[in-house]
């Protein structure tokens, strides 16, 4: 085709259509571009065909290969009026790629069923161009790129939705892995309260459907580990509810213990250290001194300072100075970590308070066990709380499991995850008040637990 003529009003066909109706190396129609949206080049053109590579379903070697031929093209071919025609030979584009002529025509081809190329070759099925004075393509022969501009639009909205379907996975995985470790130790408690036979062994059957490492994409379209994580958050708030009838029955058939008696002054019946100001630990062989923390803030002496004690981390100022001096605890309020928590750890922060407000000890015992959930070792949960303290360790509990369900960022590995905070927290570089606070901007994830 010599002298190019391009018509006035050319009548734009569906290049993906066409593609079905057109053999390999038959003689195509050049006609001009509608040219590139204002702004935009042919390397935006090879952005959105590496984003919507998974849509449009290209192999690496051959996205390659048309990043190369939009390359070898002119920016001036890419506007309206012109056409972009890569003509390089069959032969020369086999040698810059290693790989045999006829890979080089299946990668064409691929391409041309796909919609994304057409050809416009010569009798013999050489491929050169020629140029008039202003550079404008008056001779050409090779592969045409029109589609491309002509689907351009298109192929950045398949760009943009694969984004979006793999965020989703991202994000769907993550709160599967968070959920695994709670339906597993909601299934051990069931074990350990004869809860339903039946529903125990539902939740294992689930749990033994999830994969251990990866989800392949052809294994789990997205639409199935959307519907797995719906299946774990459904059978979780089973057992919960289940969990929840039984220790109901077991807390109405015991006499009050350790009930604290606030509102009275006889004390004496209250149980040792719940109106001196201590707290015992988890474990019961370590007293947690309810102090005031050093630079906390809003708080004020007397009645009202007496009245928020409970909200405040304990042992800042009584705790002995070691090799760890500051964590960021003394800056953060208890109200502050029960908003940070995620639903689950509010409810175990709450079971463990039972029928007081949440305060520091509940927060404690609730971490313990989340601790145990996540994954964490013993030993690394006793360095975290020996070094940093309860209150700080229970905090790092919490800001972990939080981010499990991280949509952005989610944490895959919580005991390597704490692990890095202990040793931030030996170099004096661990502030949980300024992950508390970043937490509480944000909005908490939805949760199919409450």
């Amino acid at each position: 085709m010599s002298n190019l003529e391009y018509p006035t009003h050319p009548d734009w066909i569906d290049a993906a259509e066409a593609a079905k109706h057109r053999p390999a190396f038959s003689s195509g129609i050049l006609v001009p571009s509608i040219g590139l949206p204002k702004g935009k080049t042919k390397i935006d053109v090879v952005k959105a065909l590496k984003r919507a590579r998974r849509a449009l379903d290209l192999k690496p070697a051959v996205l390659a290969y048309l990043e190369h031929q939009i390359c070898m093209t002119q920016a001036e071919d890419w506007e309206q009026g012109r056409a972009p025609v890569a003509y390089s030979q069959v032969k020369t584009l086999a040698a810059h790629f290693d790989v045999e002529e006829r890979t080089i025509r299946n990668y064409e081809t691929s391409l041309a069923r796909k919609g994304l190329i057409l050809w416009n070759d010569s009798g013999n099925h050489r491929r050169y161009a020629k140029r008039d004075e202003t550079g404008k393509l008056v001779d050409a022969y090779g592969i045409v790129l029109t589609p491309l501009i002509e689907r351009f639009a298109d192929i950045e909205k398949m760009g943009e939705a694969d984004a979006f379907e793999l965020h989703l996975r991202s994000s769907e995985t993550g709160r599967i892995r968070c959920l695994r470790r709670v339906l597993c130790y909601l299934a051990q408690q069931a074990h350990a309260h004869d809860c339903s036979a039946d529903l125990i062994r539902s939740a294992e059957i689930l749990l033994g459907r999830i994969p251990g490492r990866s989800f392949s994409k052809k294994a789990w379209p997205t639409i199935a580990v959307c519907s797995l994580r719906l299946e774990l958050e459904e059978k979780i708030a089973r057992l919960k509810q289940a969990l929840t009838c039984v220790l109901d029955q077991e807390i109405s058939a015991q006499a009050e213990q350790d009930f604290r008696h606030q509102y009275t002054e006889d004390t004496r019946q209250n149980p040792v250290g719940t109106c001196s100001g201590e707290w015992t630990s988890p474990d019961g062989d370590e007293v947690i001194l309810q102090t005031e923390p050093a630079n906390a803030g809003g708080m004020e002496e007397g009645s009202r300072g007496q009245a928020h004690r409970e909200n405040m981390p304990p042992g800042a100022k009584a705790r002995p100075k070691a090799a760890i001096t500051s964590t960021g605890i003394e800056h953060i309020r208890l109200d502050q970590v029960m908003n940070v928590a995620s639903p689950l750890m509010q409810d175990m922060i709450q079971m463990e308070a039972g029928e007081r407000e949440a305060n520091w000890t509940a927060l404690d015992r609730a971490a313990a066990k989340a601790a145990g959930y996540l994954g964490l070792s013993p030993a690394l949960w006793t360095s975290l709380r020996s070094e940093t303290g309860s209150a700080a360790a229970s905090v790092c509990i919490v800001v972990t499991e939080r981010r499990l369900a991280d949509p952005n960022n989610p944490v895959v590995n919580p005991g390597g995850f704490v692990s890095g905070m202990l040793t931030r927290a030996r170099q004096g570089k661990l502030y949980l008040h300024k992950s508390v606070f970043g937490l509480l901007k944000q909005p908490q994830p939805e949760s199919g637990l409450t």
